[in-house]
């Protein structure tokens, strides 16, 4: 899995659809492309089974109610980076983690339902973690842009 595979043009096309609609059919993108529905479909299980892509349906946070996101910036004690993110990676709020070179050592996206919920994340379960140094908590006023779309420029 994760195998380094060429991505080839055809492949860009399929990814490039999926990513505006998941739900794109085969045999569409087989018509804008000029190839064959088996052969969409033949690329599509090889993009999946190389682990390239995912599809998965993305749920609106705010709209089931969780309307306190933040940003955590974490300092930890060195070499307890792992085990700190593996703990953190379990909570059912983060929807983003990812170990930083600089100033931080993770930065983490939670949604919680409110400021309470939000407060008690926060001061109860990760400032009290083994090897947690710091936690910078940005609560998040506005987004301009949430997507899930992210998508490589053309080479």
């Amino acid at each position: 899995m994760n195998q380094k595979r060429e991505i080839d043009q055809l492949d860009r096309v399929i990814l490039k659809a999926l990513q505006q609609d998941g739900r794109t059919p085969f045999t569409q993108i087989a018509k804008q492309t000029g190839v064959s529905e088996t052969t969409i479909r033949s690329r599509y299980q090889s993009l999946v089974e190389d682990g390239v892509i995912r599809t998965v349906g993305m749920v609106d946070p705010y709209v089931l109610g969780y309307q306190a996101p933040a940003l955590l910036n974490i300092r930890v004690e060195a070499l307890k980076t792992d085990q700190v993110a593996q703990e953190i990676a379990s909570f059912p709020e983060v929807r983003y983690l990812v170990m930083t070179l600089g100033s931080f050592d993770l930065n983490v996206e939670v949604f919680c339902r409110d400021l309470s919920h939000l407060t008690e994340l926060v001061q109860e379960r990760i400032r009290r973690m083994e090897g947690v140094v710091s936690v910078e908590t940005l609560m998040i006023a506005k987004s301009y842009k949430l997507t899930h779309r992210w998508q490589p420029m053309d080479e």
